[in-house]
């Protein structure tokens, strides 16, 4: 890896760690919440079509999935673009010893 993408992946792993924390205070208040609705009532009507609807973590579940394919299929877009743009950003970074040719030449 390249070392500008060094401070770029610290950044990222903090998001990821900051992210990770948020689970046990979310968990909480949703179960202090789901309390506090439950101690005032303790009976909801049921809908007719409640077999229907998926279950929340069926929605996360899926939309995890649809996120993934979505990140997989825009990867492998953007690494064709960048494999076919590889002849000029690999001169133009001196990849490959020619921009150094064409320097030294002028």
């Amino acid at each position: 890896m390249s070392t500008i993408l060094e401070p770029v992946t610290e950044i990222q792993d903090r998001i990821i760690d900051a992210i990770s924390s948020l689970k046990q205070p979310v968990s909480k208040a949703v179960g202090k919440a789901v309390d506090f609705v439950t101690e005032r009532r303790s009976e909801f009507p049921t809908l007719p079509f409640a077999a229907k609807l998926p279950t929340p973590g069926e929605v996360i579940d899926n939309q995890a999935k649809f996120a993934t394919k979505v990140v997989s299929t825009s990867k492998t877009v953007a690494n064709a673009a960048a494999k076919a743009a590889a002849p000029l950003t690999d001169q133009l970074l001196d990849r490959t010893g020619s921009a150094k040719a064409t320097v030294a030449a002028a």
